[in-house]
């Protein structure tokens, strides 16, 4: 399945966006989506359950910001390639994905090999579009 992750315009305030990294070295920088999570109705326990989707591909689009020595990553949007377990296809692409929000989660990599995880875990901010 391929989808595009996308910034939820409400405010339109790109710091809300912004994440500090550990990684010193932005012009190596290797920026990919690892995974992300979203929130599927249960109809066996009649809740809603956290799902977390394993990213195959991505193609990442993002700005990297120096302010007096401390780097912070912005992410834009990202192009993903994932594959959904079977029982969870049918709901999955039945959401109206315009209000749902995901919980999208970047993979680091400089060229020392160095990976660090930075999660857009400080709200709601993110959204997808399922490409056909």
């Amino acid at each position: 399945m391929k989808a595009k992750i996308l910034q939820k315009k409400e405010d339109n305030k790109p710091s809300a966006f912004e994440h500090d990294i550990s990684l010193k070295d932005a012009k190596s920088l290797k920026v990919e989506l690892s995974s992300f999570v979203y929130n599927d109705f249960n109809p066996d326990s009649d809740e809603y359950e956290e799902q977390e989707v394993s990213v195959k591909k991505s193609d990442v689009k993002f700005k990297i910001k120096n302010n007096k020595g401390k780097l912070k990553i912005i992410l834009e949007s990202a192009n993903a390639d994932f594959e959904i377990d079977d029982d969870q296809s049918e709901r999955f692409m039945d959401k109206d994905w315009e209000t749902e929000t995901i919980t999208p989660t970047l993979k680091l990599t400089d060229k020392s090999k160095k990976e660090e995880y930075v999660t857009y875990d400080g709200g709601h901010l993110f959204t997808l579009e399922v490409v056909y």
